[in-house]
Formats: C-alpha cells, sequence, structure tokens
C-alpha cells in the first residue's frame, strides 16, 4: 500500500506520543511544584532582595550627602529626596510581601515574620531620617552645638540600619534557598524519569524514521543538487521522479518550474535584442504593464543623432553601411545602459532613450542622462577608430560625428499602440523638445544641448554654458538651451575666461549692444579658437546688426524647421 509522507510521518508520531504522554503527565507534575518555587523566588524573593539592596543604597547615599553638605556646602535637598525614594522602595517590600502571603499559604508565617522585621527597619530608618532633618535644621540655625551633638549619633543610627537590613537579607536568603532546593530536587527526579522515557522514545522513533527518511531524503537530496545546478544557471536541469508522495509530486513541480524558466529566459533572450532587457522583465514580471496606460512622470530623454548620414551612406555599400549602423547602435547603447538608461528606439540613423523611475531614482535621471551623453563622445572616437579598420580606405572622407539633445520634465511613460502592436515608451512635450534640440545643435556647431530643465536638475554637478532663448517649432513658450561640455571637474570644460567672456557677450547681444557683443564673442574664440556658438554669435551680429531687430525685441532665436 502506497503511504503519503503524511500517514508515513503520523505513525512515527503515534509510538513516539504514546510514551510522551506518559512523560508528560509525570512532568506536570514534578513541574507544578518546581514553577511555584522558582516562580516565588524570581517575582516575590528576588525584586524583595533588590528593594531591600536599593534601600541600603539609599540609606548609605542619604549619609554620604549628609557628610558631604557639611563638608562642602552640597544642596540639602539630595537628602530629601533620597528619603522619597526610599519610602517608595518600603511600599514595594511590602506589596511584594502581601502577594508572598496571598501566593503561598504555606509561606504566609515566614512572610509574616518578614513583614514585622521590615517593619522595623522602616520604624528605623525613619527616626534615622527625622535626626538628618534635625541636623538640616540646626544647619540652618547655624547651632553649632547642636549640629556636633547630633552628628555624634548619626553613625549609630545607620549601624542599627545596617544591622538590620543583614537580619532581613538573612531571612530572605534562607527562604530563597529552600526553595531553590526544593525546585532542585523536584528537577532530579523529573530529569530521570522522563531520560528514561525520552530514550526509549527516541530508540523506537530513530528506527521507524530510519526506513521512512532512507527513501524521502534521496528524493529531496536529488531535488537539492537540482536547485543548485538551476541556480547555477543549468536551466535543461530534470530531476528523476522516484516516489509517489508528495515529494514526488514535488519533483514533478519543480521539473515544470525549471520548464517554465527555461522558456522565460529564451523569451528574455530573443526579446531583450528587439527591447532593454529591463522592459522585458519587467513584462514578464508584471504582465499588467503590457496595457495601454501610463501615468506622469518628471523624466529625461536624450536623442543622438549621427551627423551627416546621408552623405555617408552615399559612398558605402549596403553591406558596410548596415555593418556601420549597426556598430554606432552598439557603441551609443553601451553608454545609455552603463548609466541606468533605456534605449525606447533606434530611429534610422538616430537613438531615443530616457532615463527614470523605475530604471532609475527620481533625483539622478537628469545626471545619469548627461553622463550617458559624455560617455557617448567618448565612444565615438572608438567608434571612429573601428570604422577605419573595418572600411580601410573607403573610411577616408567620412565626416562621422554626432549631436545630442537632452531634454527633462513630466512626460507620459506607459504602454502605448494597436492591439497587435505596443511599445513601452515615453511621449509629451519634454520628448520633443529633446528631438529639437538634437536637431538645433547643428545651429550652433555643438555636441550637446540640454533644456532648462535639465540644467536645474543636474545643478553643480555638470559644466555647461547657456547657449541661447529660443523657440522651437510646434512650441510657443520660449525655452533656454545650455550646452554641455563635461562633467565636474574636468579640465576639457571651456577655459573659465572664455566661459566668462560668452555669457558677456551673450548678455550684450540681447541687448542690442552689437558692438560689445562681437568684441566679447571674439575675445571668447581668442581664448578657445575655433569655438563654434561664438562664430556663430559672430556671423548673427554682423546680420542684425545690418537689419536691426526692433525695441520690441526679445532676444528669443526661432527655429522654423524641427
Amino acid at each position: 500500500m502506497k503511504l503519503s509522507i503524511g500517514q508515513k510521518i503520523f505513525g512515527i508520531a503515534a509510538v513516539v506520543l504514546a510514551l510522551m504522554i506518559a512523560v508528560a503527565s509525570y512532568s506536570i507534575h514534578l513541574t507544578g511544584g518546581i514553577s511555584d518555587d522558582l516562580d516565588t523566588v524570581a517575582t516575590r524573593h528576588l525584586p524583595l532582595s533588590d528593594a531591600v539592596t536599593r534601600i541600603e543604597v539609599r540609606i548609605f547615599e542619604q549619609g554620604v550627602a549628609m557628610q558631604r553638605l557639611f563638608e562642602s556646602g552640597i544642596d540639602p535637598d539630595r537628602f530629601v529626596d533620597l528619603g522619597q525614594e526610599i519610602v517608595l522602595e518600603f511600599a514595594a517590600a511590602h506589596k511584594l510581601l502581601e502577594l508572598e502571603k496571598k501566593a503561598s499559604p504555606r509561606l504566609q508565617n515566614t512572610a509574616r515574620l518578614m513583614e514585622d522585621e521590615l517593619a522595623v527597619l522602616e520604624d528605623k530608618y525613619l527616626a534615622f531620617e527625622h535626626h538628618g532633618k534635625s541636623l538640616l535644621g540646626a544647619r540652618f540655625d547655624d547651632d553649632t552645638a547642636r549640629i556636633h551633638a547630633l552628628l555624634a549619633d548619626m553613625d549609630a543610627r545607620q549601624d542599627a540600619i545596617s544591622v538590620q537590613i543583614d537580619s532581613l537579607r538573612q531571612r530572605l536568603e534562607s527562604l530563597t534557598t529552600a526553595a531553590v532546593n526544593r525546585a532542585d530536587s523536584e528537577e532530579h527526579k523529573l530529569l530521570m524519569v522522563s531520560s528514561g522515557l525520552t530514550i526509549l522514545a527516541a530508540l523506537l522513533a530513530l528506527f521507524f524514521a530510519a526506513i521512512v527518511t532512507r527513501v524521502i531524503v534521496r528524493a529531496v537530496k536529488n531535488l537539492v543538487q537540482g536547485a543548485k545546478a538551476v541556480e547555477a544557471g543549468e536551466l535543461d536541469t530534470e530531476v528523476a521522479v522516484t516516489s509517489s508522495d508528495e515529494i514526488g509530486m514535488l519533483t514533478g513541480a519543480f521539473n515544470a518550474m525549471v520548464g517554465g524558466l527555461r522558456l522565460k529566459e529564451r523569451i528574455k533572450d530573443t526579446f531583450g535584442k528587439y527591447m532593454d532587457p529591463r522592459i522585458v522583465t519587467k513584462l514578464l514580471d508584471d504582465p499588467k504593464i503590457a496595457e495601454p496606460g501610463g501615468e506622469k512622470r518628471e523624466m529625461t530623454v536624450m536623442f543622438i543623432d549621427l551627423k551627416g548620414f546621408t552623405s555617408i551612406s552615399e559612398k558605402l555599400k549596403p553591406a558596410d553601411l548596415v555593418n556601420m549602423i549597426n556598430d554606432f547602435y552598439t557603441h551609443m547603447t553601451g553608454a545609455i545602459a552603463d548609466n541606468k538608461g533605456v534605449v525606447d528606439k533606434y530611429i534610422g540613423d538616430a537613438v531615443m532613450a530616457y532615463w527614470g523611475p523605475p530604471f532609475t531614482t527620481p533625483e539622478e535621471h537628469a545626471v545619469c542622462a548627461c553622463k550617458a551623453a559624455i560617455e557617448a563622445l567618448e565612444h565615438l572616437q572608438i567608434f571612429r577608430d573601428q570604422v577605419k579598420r573595418e572600411l580601410g580606405a573607403d573610411a577616408d572622407g567620412l565626416d562621422i560625428d554626432l549631436r545630442i539633445g537632452v531634454s527633462s520634465g513630466e512626460m507620459i511613460v506607459g504602454t502605448l499602440g494597436s492591439d497587435v502592436s505596443r511599445n513601452f515608451t515615453v511621449l509629451g512635450d519634454p520628448v520633443n523638445l529633446g528631438s529639437r534640440l538634437e536637431g538645433a545643435s547643428k545651429a550652433y556647431g555643438t555636441r550637446i544641448l540640454i533644456s532648462e530643465r535639465t540644467r536645474t536638475l543636474v545643478g553643480g554637478a555638470m559644466a555647461v554654458r547657456e547657449i541661447d532663448l529660443i523657440r522651437v517649432k510646434g512650441k510657443e513658450e520660449p525655452t533656454r538651451v545650455f550646452e554641455l561640455l563635461a562633467e565636474k571637474p574636468d579640465k576639457a570644460a571651456l577655459p573659465i575666461p572664455a566661459a566668462d567672456a560668452f555669457a558677456s557677450g551673450l548678455q550684450c547681444y540681447r541687448k542690442q549692444q552689437w558692438d560689445l557683443a562681437a568684441e566679447s564673442f571674439r575675445k571668447c574664440l581668442s581664448l578657445s579658437p575655433g569655438d563654434p556658438p561664438s562664430e556663430v554669435y559672430l556671423k548673427r551680429v554682423a546680420q542684425l546688426c545690418e537689419n536691426p531687430p526692433g525695441p520690441a525685441w526679445d532676444g528669443v532665436w526661432i527655429f522654423e524647421s524641427k
């Protein structure tokens, strides 16, 4: 007959239980007496002993306080405060003795004797305290003769109290010792009987358990080995089913679970090539996010565009062009992923990525995006060298460069799309602005432009300079844009004198002080030769000198194209 694990264990337990009931019955009888004795010691004798000790300590402190009072004039209130504490300790001790009389009828007479001794001690203390207060009064009256008379009797009274405390403590110790000895004797009996019956029960249990567990343990070990193999990444693991009990069912479920993990890993590996693996993992762990919908969050978006892709594509063979663009995507994706970014999509020769919860904390998304932009420029040089190695002479004359736009703000993040095709993405005005900033970089000759909100969020972590106040197509409100120069501290950033000259030129430009603006931009170029924004502004200033914009001009530069 096939038995379940529960039936097997129940059979062993039934035999052990019969023997343990006998042990328990006798143990309950003896334990009751042990418990009473130990309870008496723990809840009354020891607290009472502590209370007596505290009384003795406080009385000693009163004596010390009185002595210091006459030696160095310390505040007399200390003597009175200690007296109040001692009165409370006496009250607690009396309460413990009342509990002793109620809880243990056989100790009522002893408790009364101890209560009498405690009362004597309390009377002696009250006389001592009264004596001390008389001393305080004599000191207050500056009665020297009376002070000497009272001081002479002070130590004697304190010694009498100590003698009474010793007597009370000895009686209490004798009671405690008697209770502990009784408990020890009963415990010894309990130990002997319990040991004998327990050993018998253990031998029988071991006999039956050895038979049952031999089969169970073998199956469990197989499961453990299988689990370790799966933990090590061996998802092809399968454990043999060797029994028809619950462990056999568990083994079958384990094999099914591993099969599910194997399928899930295959899905992640496959679809992770089409979208960010973290999104694939989130979709598998929480299928609800695949449903259309979104929520508003402050995030950062980045667009990276390969400059001059049209002319590059005209010079290369299709296969070389595909390999080149794939290498470009690989480098840009590396810079984004290394800084916690999510690649949203590849758009021709451009990459769109975003940062924000749940992939970054709310405080770091702008900084991470800017770091990724800077690393993208570092990858650019590696990418250029790679293109030269792979294309050889065909790479000559290729102008390989980047333009990047970074924008932060509240945007919608969630699942968008049709019934047959969906995408976990972001949309909103900051997303459009990021795309426009990437395009605007071309007008200023810059590589990385960031929005005003991004500039605010990164604070002092990045070296930036304000480039312009612009109005992009599709947006009514003007926005300040900044060039991202480097991560602080970094010597590659624009030299401070050049940055100051550019900022001064920008200020004069907005005030229509064309000569001063041109002078500042030329100074910037002398300190940082070839600075593209300065060259752009010199040309723009020359045009505006010839065609003044008028007094109502607000300094906003309008971009009509995307």
